[in-house]
């Protein structure tokens, strides 16, 4: 294995040159199309399953997670394994075991947010301070989150007053009647801006128990663009002043999306996560260069859903499952709508890149491989 992995290195110069030429061309009439280019990879020579959790601005280093081992691990541009740590044992170092984000800080330093407090580490991963967060983080996603973002010393994120009772948290009106959306500046330790949820978004349209009310986000081109899981439109904002600058309306397939509807929160008794599974959800915004993309799960038709519920076998289930939930994505550039299809791919986003565990002009192979690659898109 080892062996491999050093010629592979070696090589290294070589396979960018031929993942340049690994593209993937989006047809479209009439529109001059992006490609999907590969530009960059990373092998890390492990057994398991690691999460991109974040890396430097200048690609240096990267930081994984593996969730079943509750471990940290760093490595170089080359793969290289530098230190797996353990932050969820006893002691001086502690942190926990679920966190909400994590990134590189220009000072060299990590920046933990968990569910209630801010850890400082240095790029060794040792403690340097704790400090308890002064609002509440409202979201369910956790060792991945998607719900802040950071940016030099300041944290966008979807929040709450702690004085708030959490009784109130569950009535229609909570998200329509406090300010969520959050600049923080961590390093002041003050509010920047905050504002309101725009009243065209799904949630406040139709209030009531959805799974996670946390937007996607992103800076592109210094502005703020947000995304709701459950409402097809892309807000612009000014950066880190919140005003709302553009309202970008994605306008998904009839065929594939199916908006949610919301549950009451009277006599609930659960149904969010089946009720995103038979309707469609964003799973994530990302940016590459002049483009945006996004990605929604397609829906499952009703009566296709009846013969989901009412089949006995899990291969008639698991039939249906992967035949209507799958990735759908959009391209938008300067507002428009581009593209919008099916690609056989999980995009992930991370610092600014845009990436995924193979190939996009490969098929998927359903085997265990001993070790874990990651190919770095742009869309060009």
């Amino acid at each position: 294995m080892t062996e491999f992995f050093n010629k592979t290195l070696f090589f290294f110069p070589l396979s960018i040159l031929f993942f340049c030429q690994c593209q993937t061309k989006i047809e479209s009439e009439g529109e001059i199309m992006p490609e999907f280019v590969i530009t960059d990879s990373l092998f890390i020579d492990y057994l398991g399953q690691l999460s991109m959790v974040d890396f430097k601005e200048d690609q240096s280093e990267y930081l994984l997670y593996d969730r079943q081992r509750k471990e940290f691990v760093r490595v170089n541009n080359k793969g290289n394994i530098l230190q797996t740590k353990n932050l969820s044992i006893d002691g001086k170092d502690y942190f926990g075991t679920q966190y909400l984000s994590i990134n590189y800080l220009p000072n060299n330093q990590l920046l933990f947010v968990g569910s209630g407090h801010f850890f400082w580490y240095d790029r060794e991963l040792n403690l340097i301070e704790k400090k308890e967060i002064p609002f509440n983080i409202k979201s369910i996603y956790f060792s991945p989150g998607h719900v802040n973002l950071v940016q030099e010393q300041r944290l966008f994120t979807h929040a709450y007053s702690k004085d708030i009772n959490e009784a109130s948290t569950e009535k229609d009106e909570f998200l329509s009647s406090h300010p969520f959306l959050t600049v923080f500046d961590f390093k002041e330790e003050k509010f920047v801006s905050q504002d309101y949820i725009p009243k065209s978004v799904q949630m406040i349209k139709s209030p009531g128990k959805y799974l996670d009310s946390a937007p996607f986000s992103l800076l592109h081109n210094e502005e703020l663009y947000l995304l709701f899981a459950n409402s097809p439109e892309i807000y612009r904002y000014n950066f880190p002043n919140l005003e709302l600058m553009e309202t970008i309306e994605l306008g998904p397939g009839k065929s594939t999306y199916s908006q949610i509807a919301p549950l009451p929160f009277e006599n609930y008794e659960g149904g969010t996560f089946e009720m995103v599974f038979e309707n469609s959800a964003y799973f994530g915004l990302f940016s590459s260069n002049e483009y945006l993309l996004t990605g929604y799960y397609g829906a499952i038709p009703s009566d296709v859903m009846e013969e989901y519920n009412s089949t006995a076998t899990q291969e008639a289930k698991t039939i249906i499952k992967e035949k209507y939930k799958i990735p759908y994505y959009q391209i938008i550039k300067e507002g428009k709508k581009l593209w919008e299809g099916h690609l056989d791919i999980q995009f992930k986003n991370q610092g600014g890149r845009l990436f995924a565990d193979r190939k996009l002009n490969q098929p998927k192979v359903e085997e265990e491989l001993d070790y874990i690659p990651f190919y770095f898109y742009e869309l060009r």
